[in-house]
């Protein structure tokens, strides 16, 4: 079962945090839900405000039929981020429609250096019930 909080702006589920890395990692829960409350939390600040390099994160949709959404790019931020992210229109009119999301480390320089260069941080997911 899902965690919930409440809020001014309702009830947000849970959906779980991630530490990101290279590989591609599932959130623990699926949702139905098309707005997201996105969080990230730097686990070393330190090295965050020494190192000059920034990163992100990629979260994609994964739909029963196998099918995956484009990767939708997410950037480290100080306070809480809202998004709409809706359903593609061919899976609208499914009534029970649920997409599991998975992220994985982003950066343009990856290929040039490995992971632990960047400060390491956290991804958590809430969506809108």
């Amino acid at each position: 079962m899902v965690a919930t909080i409440v809020d001014q702006l309702g009830t947000w589920e849970q959906l779980g945090e991630v530490t990101l890395s290279n590989e591609w990692q599932l959130f623990p829960f699926s949702t139905l839900s098309e707005i997201f409350r996105i969080k990230t939390t730097i686990l070393n600040q330190q090295d965050w405000d020494k190192l000059k390099i920034r990163s992100g994160a990629y979260i994609s949709f994964f739909y029963s039929d196998s099918s995956q959404s484009p990767n939708i790019y997410i950037p480290v931020s100080t306070h809480s981020i809202i998004r709409e992210l809706p359903v593609p229109k061919e899976f609208q009119d499914s009534v029970s429609i649920s997409r599991a999301i998975a992220c994985i480390f982003s950066h343009r320089l990856i290929n040039r250096y490995s992971l632990s260069s960047f400060a390491q941080w956290k991804l958590k997911l809430e969506a809108l019930a």
